[in-house]
């Protein structure tokens, strides 16, 4: 039997309670960003402010973190979003997710808010709730190594797991992300930072010593089998490319492909990128590959820039998407520019991707005359004041606070915004990899590549190749399918928790093998269509708290991507035709119309208790 304990955390006043969900629950939501989502859409009020007391942060593990050597130290973040007034989910690697679980607790729930800063410490099943005022205004690194130190431990980010805010966190801006410890890791999307920050909370710690095999019903058969898996998922070759180049090996790939947006997605496709790809950080800026705790991948790459105007201390992790938000869409193409400003973004605590979408909307609007700003497209030293301004809400910055969808819609217009849902895009066209066109509209977060990733099977031809440009009956009707089983198995390693790197390769961890480890761990009978299906239920469960909001219900096809793109590989493909015809496809495949499920559909998933909401 599972068992999953949780300690409810009321800020205003400092009462702390238990619960323990059980395999009645846990066989239906697992842990994670499944377990998160049904408890906000039960329990967080409708029509409240997310930077109110009323919200509440779930912050939980799953149920096979940190047990497996397979990518399962990862933590989800559910709360409701100031960026886009409805349900949001981020998940960030590192150890926070492995010292939790050790520390007694498999998950943490935060509501209320503190009259003045504070920071809780979890160790070994006790509590506690710390003053913070010292800490705040604190840069995200220096933070993590002070509270370390305040309690008995070295400044080394493998001794505890330490989850913290910057200052745009503390200042609400709305594109604030949580740093989590194990150098430079994020819990971004959706402002979670800005409603950790709305609760006065700067911080929290987790170890203990808690034995998380315990109650596993044959040890020895676990660590055997789930050994087997990990060395498999070693021997893929996108795990091992990954190993080497990071992310970032994507950069040059995407480029070739015509799917890499330049300057807020104008076009998708520029020479001038050779400089940001990950064969040239890596021969010119990499100092180390790092993992997160319980990963064989080891794909984390540590840059530093020694000399220069763009020099910073110490070392910095970088991403394909944090090196493209922080370059190529702000028409920057200067990597020691753009290592700089990721460096700055990790420390104030933006969530990367959402601060590039930002800088270069206000760009746009600048070039419009829109905006009185004097920026322009790869003005580095620009940016970097603007980056500061944004984490202290100074003058501009008060307005890129809030985020690229409501810099647009204040400034006049709404076109300058590439998202949806409320949330800017990341780094692929889905006019170039047109599984994108389905996937990113139809994500419950708002504009999202991991809630279905179709590069997997547009690059790599997991679980089969489609070819990205494909618009045929057959590449329209595949596309929607393979979107939803991707959806359902996306929000499955939300839940365990384990990377989504670990199902790029054909060799990587699917349903079959989730359903292998939760029945040998905890005595289950469960099959691989039960997994899918329980991910079926939380991509619903999210569904429905935009139902309950009465926001974001119908899907919606962003109309820039209607337009073809002007050159490169892709030239003279839009979004249109994959969306327009494959949205009926993906909704008859899931049982709802216009964007909502139905009674039939709520029934054959057990969630009944939720038909008010129809």
């Amino acid at each position: 039997m599972a068992t999953f304990r949780v300690a409810r955390i009321d800020l205003g006043t400092e009462k702390v309670t238990e619960e323990v969900f059980k395999d009645d629950v846990l066989r239906r939501f697992l842990g994670g960003r499944g377990l998160g989502s049904y408890l906000a859409l039960k329990e967080i009020p409708r029509g409240i402010d997310p930077l109110s007391p009323s919200n509440r942060l779930y912050i939980f593990a799953g149920p096979l973190s940190a047990m497996v050597n397979l990518s399962t130290s990862r933590v989800t973040v559910v709360t409701k979003s100031p960026l886009t007034g409805s349900l949001t989910h981020a998940n960030a690697g590192g150890n926070f997710a492995y010292w939790l679980r050790k520390s007694g607790y498999d998950g943490i729930i935060i509501e209320g808010a503190a009259e003045d800063p504070v920071y809780v410490v979890v160790k070994d099943g006790d509590v506690a709730i710390r003053p913070a005022g010292h800490l705040w205004g604190k840069w995200t690194g220096a933070s993590i190594k002070a509270i370390l130190r305040e309690n008995g431990f070295p400044e080394e980010e493998k001794a505890a797991g330490v989850a913290v805010v910057g200052p745009a966190g503390e200042n609400l801006s709305k594109i604030a992300g949580i740093r989590m410890s194990d150098y430079e890791r994020f819990a971004g999307r959706g402002g979670v930072g800005a409603v950790m920050g709305s609760k006065r909370l700067k911080g929290i710690l987790v170890w203990g010593t808690r034995d998380l095999l315990k109650d596993v019903k044959d040890r020895a058969k676990f660590i055997a089998e789930s050994t087997k898996l990990a060395q498999r998922l070693m021997s893929g070759p996108t795990a091992k490319a990954l190993h080497i180049y990071g992310t970032n090996l994507l950069t040059a790939v995407i480029n070739s492909m015509g799917a890499y947006p330049i300057r807020n997605f104008e076009t998708a496709y520029a020479e001038e990128t050779d400089k940001l790809t990950g064969e040239y950080i890596k021969k010119n800026y990499v100092v180390e590959t790092h993992a997160c705790m319980m990963c064989p991948i080891a794909c984390t790459q540590h840059v530093m820039v020694k000399a220069g105007p763009y020099k910073f201390v110490g070392k910095a992790k970088y991403e394909y998407e944090n090196t493209w938000a922080l370059g190529a869409t702000l028409g920057l193409f200067d990597p020691e520019a753009d290592l700089r400003l990721q460096k700055l973004a990790n420390e104030l605590g933006f969530d990367t991707i959402s601060l590039g979408n930002t800088l270069a909307t206000a760009i746009e609007l600048a070039r419009k005359g829109k905006l009185k700003l004097d920026v322009n497209w790869g003005d580095a030293g620009a940016l970097i004041d603007l980056v500061i301004r944004a984490a202290n809400r100074s003058d501009v910055g008060d307005d890129l606070a809030e985020g690229d969808y409501r810099l647009a819609l204040k400034y006049g217009d709404p076109s300058a915004f590439k998202g949806s849902r409320g949330q800017g895009l990341p780094a692929y066209d889905p006019r170039g990899l047109k599984g994108f066109a389905l996937s990113y509209f139809t994500a419950n977060r708002g504009g999202d590549h991991l809630e279905a990733y179709s590069p997997t099977w547009e690059v790599l031809g997991v679980p089969e190749k489609v070819d990205p440009l494909c618009e045929t009956p057959e590449c329209i009707e595949k596309q929607a399918r393979i979107v939803v089983y991707a959806q359902h198995l996306m929000a499955l390693a939300d839940s365990v928790t384990y990377c989504k790197f670990a199902t790029l390769d054909r060799e990587g961890i699917f349903e079959k093998d989730l359903a292998h480890l939760f029945n040998m761990a905890y005595d289950w009978d469960a099959t691989p269509e039960e997994m899918l299906t329980i991910g079926e239920r939380i991509f619903n469960v999210e569904r429905l708290f935009h139902v309950k909001e009465g926001k974001w219900v119908k899907d919606e096809l962003n109309p820039h991507f209607r337009n073809p793109i002007p050159t490169g590989p892709a030239k003279g493909h839009s979004s249109a035709k994959m969306f327009d015809e494959g949205i009926k496809i993906y909704y008859k495949l899931r049982g709802w119309v216009d964007g909502k499920p139905t009674y039939d559909t709520l029934k054959r998933l057990g969630l009944e208790e939720f038909q008010y909401l129809l």
